[in-house]
C-alpha cells in the first residue's frame, strides 16, 4: 500500500503542470503520508520543465502543493530540491564548453512563454494568468454520456428492500468483476448504458429491481476517472503527448500545450480518433456563445491537430475590439463586426473603409451599411471604421454672465433673446452695454459681431443665431481692475484685503489681525492714489498721504473711510523693543544673563550689575565676544513663533486637564503660529542682506577667497582702563548677544608653531619673548622668524618688527600664545631649467646683434 501511494504521488506531482485539469477530475493523494524525498531528481526536474512549458514558476508548484495539504516541512524539502537542481544545472552549463548550446533550449523556451500576446483576436484566451485557469471540476454529477474505459473507478449502490455496495475498477479488457455476479463488459458504454446493463445482471439476484412495483433500486456513479494520453501537434506552443483526465476536452489540452501560435488557426482545430475526424473546435464559437457544440471528451490515442490559419483580416478604428480576426470562407462583414463586439460609441456606422489586394495591387472601397450582411471577406482585407466628425451640426456656445453657460441647440430662426431665456437669464453683474458673437464663416474664418444686450432684453432689436456661434456676455466685475486695500507694517497679519464700499481704517486693521505690541501708538499713514490733471496728453498719478491719529484708540480715529487701492502703513514704535540679552562669564560675583536696560548701557554698567570682578579675575585677559553681520539671528517673528511653540507644548503636556478657556487659547495659538510662519516665509531684512553682499563683493574683488566669514568674533578690550575710567572710549556700548568673558588668572605662556619643542612655560616677569622661544628649543629650520606674533589673552595681537638686520619681538604676558609660522616651500631650480633660460638669453643676444649689424 505504501509503494502504491508513493507511485501515485510521483505520477501526480509529475503531472501537476502537465494538466492542471486532472487535479479536479481525480481524487487527490494524501500528501501527508508520502515522503517527497522518494522522488528522484529526474522526476523533480521533469516536473519543473513541464511547469515552465506551461508558463508557471516553481513557486506556483509549491503554492498548489500547500493548497493540497502538504506539510510545511515537506514544502521546505520540495523547495530545497528545486534549488539544488537549479544550482546543479547552472554549474554544469557554466563549466561545460557546450554551455551556450545547452542553455539555448531553456532560453528559447523562456522566450516563447515570455513573448507578449499580439493583436490576434482569440489568441489571448490561452494567456497564462492563473494557476487554476480552464480546469475541469470534480464537484459535478457523473456525466450520463461519459463512455467508460479501462482504469475508470465505478461505484454501484443498491438500496431499498435490499442494500449492497460495490466499488470496482474497469479492467484493461473493459470489464468489471463483481462478487457473486461475475464479469460485466462495460468498455465503450456510456454511464447510462452501463447502469442499464448492470441492472439487468443484478436482476437475477435482486428481483425487486425489475418488479412491476420495484422495491429495490440501483445507482451507478464514477470515482476516480482514468487518465488518457493525447497527442497535440501542429501550430501550438509546446506540441507533444499529454496525460490528462478523460473528462477533459480538446480545449483543455490546448491550454496545457501553451495555446495556439500566431500562425495557427483558431476556427478549425481538428480532433481525430482512430484516424477519423470526429470534431472541429471553433474558439470563436466559445468566445461568442460561451460553449461549442462539437467539443467532446478525450480518449487515449486522440490527436489534436492545429493547422495554419487560412483567412485572416484586420479591423482597425472605432470598433469595440480591434485587431486581426480569422474568418471562414462564407462569413461576411456583419460576422466580423459581431466578433469585434460591434461599433464603438463614436464610430461612423454608415460605411467602412476597405483596403484589398486585387490583381497584384492594392485597392480601396467603401462598404455601405446595407452591404454588411452580404459583403464577403477575403484574405488580407484591412477594414477601417472611421469616427464621427468632431463638430456639431446645431450647437451654439454661451459663456460669461449667464446663470447656465454652456452648449445649446440652435434651431432655424432662433434669436438671441430665446437663447438667453434657455440659459435662465442674465446674472446681476452682466454688462448690458455690449456683448459679442464670434461667428464661423463658410471658409472656417471667424468674424466678430457686437450688439447692445440691453436692447435685446427690451425687445428693441434682435440677432438671429447660426450654428457654432460663440456668444460672450461680459461681467461688470471682470472688465475692471479688482480693487483692494493693502495693510503693511505692525499688524498681526499684514495682507491685501478686497475692497468693499464703506470699509474704514478700523475695519481694515481688524481684518489684518489687529495691531501688534510693537505698533506705534500715535498716527497711522494712509497713502492714496491721486490722478492729476492732463499734462501733455498724459494723466500723471501722484500719492496723497493722510495721517490718522490713533492715540486715543481705533474707536475714535478708525472711522476714516478708505478708497480702492489705499495703502495703510502701521509703523513700529521705536521706544518699544523686545528684551535684549547679554551674558557675563568668568570671574565676576554674579555671572549669567542680563537684559540691556537702555541703549546707552556700557561694559562698566554691566560689570556693576554683575557685582564687579572678584579677586581671581585676570583683568588683562578680558574679552568681549560679539556677533558679526553673518550671524543668523532669529527675527522678531521667529522669536515670537518660538515663544508660542513653547506655550503650546506646555498645554499639550496635559490636554485632559485643560479648561474650556485654555482649549480656546490653544486653538488661537495654533492659528497664530500658522499665520506667523506664512509671514516669516516672505520676511527678509534687506539692510542685513545688502551688508553681507557688500562684504562678499569686497572679498571676491580683491581675491581674498581664504577669508572665512564668521558669525562671531572676539574684541580685545582694556578692562583695567574701563574700571578706572567708566564712560571712556575703551568702555564700549554693549549690544544684544554680547558675551563678556573675564577669565581666571593665568601664569603661563604657550608656544606654538615651528619650534623644536612647542610647550607651555611659566610666566616670569621681565623675561623677553626670546626667553620663552628658547624654552621651546628655539626656532625650527623652517621657522619664519620675522613672522612671529603674539596673541594676548584679551584677543589683541602683536607682531615682530624689523629694523635693518635687527628684530624687535613683542612683549610676553600671562596667558599669551606665541605663534611661529612656517616658511613657504621653495622648489629647487633644476639644471635643465637653468640651461633653458641661458639658451634663451644667448639666442636673444644673437638676434639683437644681427639686427644692429
Amino acid at each position: 500500500m505504501r509503494a502504491f501511494r508513493t507511485t501515485h504521488l510521483t505520477l501526480f506531482l509529475v503531472g501537476i503542470f502537465i494538466s492542471v485539469f486532472e487535479l479536479s477530475a481525480q481524487t487527490l493523494p494524501d500528501f501527508t503520508s508520502v515522503n517527497i524525498s522518494e522522488l528522484s531528481d529526474q522526476q523533480v526536474e521533469l516536473m519543473m520543465k513541464q511547469a515552465q512549458s506551461m508558463g508557471y514558476s516553481q513557486q506556483d508548484i509549491i503554492s498548489l502543493a500547500q493548497a493540497q495539504g502538504v506539510s510545511q516541512s515537506d514544502l521546505s524539502l520540495l523547495g530545497a530540491r528545486f534549488n539544488a537542481i537549479n544550482s546543479s544545472r547552472v554549474s554544469e552549463l557554466s563549466e561545460s564548453p557546450e554551455g551556450d548550446r545547452a542553455r539555448k533550449p531553456y532560453e528559447d523556451s523562456l522566450k516563447v512563454f515570455s513573448r507578449p500576446i499580439g493583436d490576434i483576436y482569440g489568441l489571448n484566451v490561452f494567456k497564462k494568468g492563473s494557476l487554476l485557469s480552464f480546469q475541469t471540476t470534480q464537484n459535478i454529477a457523473t456525466p450520463q454520456d461519459y463512455k467508460l474505459g479501462a482504469g475508470d473507478e465505478v461505484f454501484i449502490d443498491i438500496y431499498g428492500a435490499s442494500e449492497s455496495y460495490y466499488q470496482t475498477e474497469v479492467t484493461p479488457d473493459g470489464t468489471v468483476v463483481l462478487e457473486n455476479i461475475g464479469p460485466i463488459q462495460l468498455n465503450g458504454l456510456t454511464v447510462k448504458q452501463a447502469e442499464s446493463r448492470i441492472k439487468q445482471r443484478f436482476a437475477r439476484v435482486y428481483q425487486g429491481l425489475v418488479a412491476d412495483e420495484p422495491n429495490t433500486f440501483l445507482s451507478l456513479s464514477l470515482g476516480n476517472v482514468r487518465s488518457v494520453s493525447v497527442n497535440v501537434v501542429g501550430q501550438v506552443e509546446v506540441p507533444g503527448t499529454y496525460n490528462v483526465s478523460a473528462l477533459n476536452t480538446a480545449f483543455n489540452v490546448l491550454y496545457l500545450a501553451g495555446g495556439v501560435t500566431e500562425n495557427g488557426t483558431l476556427r478549425e482545430i481538428k480532433h481525430f480518433r482512430n484516424g477519423k475526424l470526429i470534431a472541429s473546435l471553433d474558439i470563436y464559437e466559445i468566445l461568442s456563445n460561451g460553449f461549442t457544440t462539437n467539443e467532446t471528451t478525450l480518449e487515449s490515442g486522440d490527436v489534436i491537430l492545429v493547422q495554419p490559419y487560412t483567412n485572416r483580416v484586420t479591423l482597425n478604428g472605432a470598433a469595440k475590439i480591434s485587431g486581426r480576426f480569422e474568418l471562414k470562407a462564407n462569413e461576411t462583414v456583419s460576422d466580423l463586426l459581431a466578433y469585434a463586439g460591434g461599433f464603438s460609441e463614436n464610430a461612423f456606422t454608415e460605411t467602412i473603409k476597405l483596403s484589398r489586394i486585387l490583381d497584384g495591387e492594392k485597392r480601396v472601397a467603401d462598404v455601405s451599411k446595407d452591404q454588411f450582411e452580404i459583403f464577403e471577406i477575403k484574405p488580407g482585407d484591412v477594414y477601417a471604421i472611421s469616427e464621427v466628425l468632431n463638430r456639431f451640426a446645431n450647437r451654439v456656445v454661451v459663456q460669461g454672465a449667464v446663470f447656465r453657460p454652456g452648449n445649446y441647440a440652435v434651431t432655424q430662426g432662433m434669436t438671441m433673446k430665446e437663447l438667453i431665456t434657455k440659459t435662465e437669464g442674465l446674472r446681476p453683474d452682466a454688462f448690458l452695454d455690449r456683448a459679442i458673437i464670434k461667428r464661423t464663416k463658410s471658409d472656417l474664418t471667424t468674424e466678430t459681431i457686437s450688439f447692445n444686450l440691453s436692447d435685446i432684453i427690451n425687445g428693441e432689436g434682435q440677432v438671429l443665431l447660426q450654428k457654432e456661434d460663440v456668444i460672450t456676455i461680459f461681467s461688470k466685475n471682470e472688465i475692471k481692475e479688482e480693487a483692494y486695500i493693502e495693510v503693511l507694517g505692525e499688524t498681526n497679519n499684514p495682507q491685501l484685503i478686497e475692497y468693499s464700499e464703506g470699509t474704514t481704517l478700523h475695519d481694515a486693521i481688524l481684518l489684518a489681525g489687529g495691531l501688534t505690541s510693537y505698533a506705534f501708538g500715535g498716527t497711522v499713514e494712509v497713502s492714496r492714489r491721486v490722478l492729476t490733471d492732463n499734462v501733455d496728453g498724459f494723466n500723471l498719478s501722484e500719492t496723497q498721504v493722510f495721517s490718522v491719529d490713533l492715540s486715543n484708540g481705533l474707536v475714535e480715529g478708525g472711522d476714516f473711510e478708505l478708497l480702492p487701492f489705499d495703502q495703510i502703513i502701521v509703523r513700529r514704535n521705536p521706544h518699544v523693543n523686545r528684551q535684549q540679552l547679554v551674558a557675563v562669564e568668568g570671574q565676576v560675583n554674579s555671572p549669567g544673563q542680563f537684559a540691556i536696560a537702555n541703549q546707552g548701557e556700557r561694559i562698566s554698567d554691566l560689570l556693576k550689575r554683575a557685582g564687579g570682578i572678584n579677586q581671581f579675575a585676570f583683568i588683562e585677559g578680558a574679552t568681549l565676544i560679539r556677533k558679526t553681520e553673518f550671524y543668523d539671528e532669529p527675527t522678531d517673528i521667529e522669536q515670537q513663533i518660538e515663544a508660542l511653540a513653547k506655550l503650546q507644548e506646555k498645554f499639550n503636556q496635559t490636554p485632559e486637564l485643560l479648561t474650556e478657556s485654555e482649549l480656546a487659547l490653544l486653538q488661537r495659538i495654533e492659528s497664530d503660529i500658522q499665520t506667523l510662519e506664512e509671514r516669516n516665509a516672505n520676511n527678509q531684512s534687506l539692510s542685513d542682506y545688502a551688508k553681507k553682499e557688500r562684504i562678499r563683493e569686497v572679498i571676491e574683488r580683491n581675491g581674498l577667497s581664504n577669508i572665512k566669514l564668521k558669525q562671531a568674533e572676539a574684541i580685545g578690550i582694556d578692562l583695567q582702563k574701563i574700571l578706572n575710567s567708566p564712560g571712556s572710549a575703551s568702555d564700549l556700548l554693549i549690544e544684544e548677544g554680547d558675551v563678556l568673558i573675564i577669565p581666571k588668572k593665568t601664569e603661563t605662556v604657550r608656544s606654538r608653531g615651528k619650534l623644536l619643542y612647542p610647550t607651555t612655560s611659566r610666566f616670569i616677569e621681565g623675561r623677553s619673548l626670546k626667553y620663552y622661544i628658547n624654552n621651546a628649543g628655539g626656532f625650527d629650520y623652517r621657522a619664519k622668524k620675522k613672522g612671529t606674533y603674539v596673541v594676548y589673552a584679551n584677543g589683541d595681537v602683536a607682531r615682530t618688527k624689523s629694523f635693518l638686520f635687527m628684530k624687535f619681538y613683542p612683549k610676553a604676558a600671562p596667558g599669551a600664545e606665541i605663534i611661529v609660522p612656517s616658511k613657504p616651500l621653495r622648489v629647487p631650480v633644476r639644471v635643465q631649467d637653468v640651461l633653458a633660460v641661458t639658451s634663451g638669453l644667448a639666442t636673444l643676444v644673437l638676434v639683437i646683434t644681427q639686427i644692429n649689424n
